[in-house]
This record gives structure tokens, sequence and C-alpha cells, in this order.
């Protein structure tokens, strides 16, 4: 197995983690809000730090592996979007006006927006649009190939 080989099939499941990953951000957000705040700080710190490198790791990895520039595109995507994630939050820490601390509730939707986004992902490594690797695992009565006759 060659390094390229081997790096399409990290970046084949890091895909997964990272979605995982993401799932794991809306719950531990969850637990900040309903069980405890100090829980917190495992979503605005820990789990978005790993979301964030994970997401550049994954980048790097799908340009070395050689996979297509949209499928290696995504976790970039989601990098760009973890900042943003924080950026929105601005306003609100700021205490500005409601008005504008309104912008923050976007903080809300960008996490829909990271978590589509990982699911693309996921989706084109399943699909097989990486090349060689996981792509062949279709679920069952699913057909593969140009459905057209």
């Amino acid at each position: 197995m060659t390094a390229r080989t081997t790096a399409k099939r990290v970046f084949e499941i890091g895909a997964y983690v990272l979605v995982v990953a993401v799932v794991l951000q809306f719950f531990l957000a969850g637990l900040g809000i309903f069980a405890s705040a100090t829980l917190f700080f495992w979503h605005t710190t820990v789990n978005a730090i790993v979301i964030f490198f994970g997401s550049i790791i994954l980048a790097l990895l799908g340009w070395y592996a050689r996979v297509d520039r949209r499928t290696f595109g995504l976790p970039g995507i989601i990098a760009g979007l973890v900042i943003l994630q924080s950026l929105l939050l601005f306003p609100y820490h700021m205490a500005l006006p409601t008005a504008v601390r309104a912008i923050s509730a976007l903080h809300a939707v960008n996490a829909l927006v990271i978590f589509g986004v990982a699911l693309a992902l996921m989706d084109r490594v399943r699909e097989g649009s990486t090349g060689p690797g996981l792509g062949h695992l279709h679920p069952v009565g699913r057909k593969v190939g140009n459905s057209r006759s």
C-alpha cells in the first residue's frame, strides 16, 4: 500500500470522524445549556478545536492523496465556517444593543451549515468520488453507476 493510498484511506475515515465530531458538538451545546454551564467548555473550546484542526488536516490529507478538488475542499470550507462560527458570537460577547446581538443567532444557523457540509463530505466519500477506497461500500439494493438506459 502506497503512502497516497494510505492517506486516501485516512481521509475517508476522517470524513466520518468529522461528522461524528459535528454531531457531538450539538450534543455538547445541549449539555452546556440543559445540564451544567461548566460543561459548555467542551463545546466552546475542546470540540471546536478538534473540528477546526481536524478539517485542516483532512484538507491537507485530501490534497496529498490527490482526492478531487470538490471533495478535499469541503473540509477547508468547514474550517472557514468554524472561524465564522466564532465571529458570529462577537456581538453577543461585546454586549451590543439587542438589534446587533441578533446577528449572534446566526451561530445556530451556521452550525447547521457546518453539519450539512460535513454530511456532503461524508456522502462524497461514501459514493466513491475520492477514487478507490471506501467508496465501493454501497448500501445493499442501491444501484451503482449510470441509471440511464
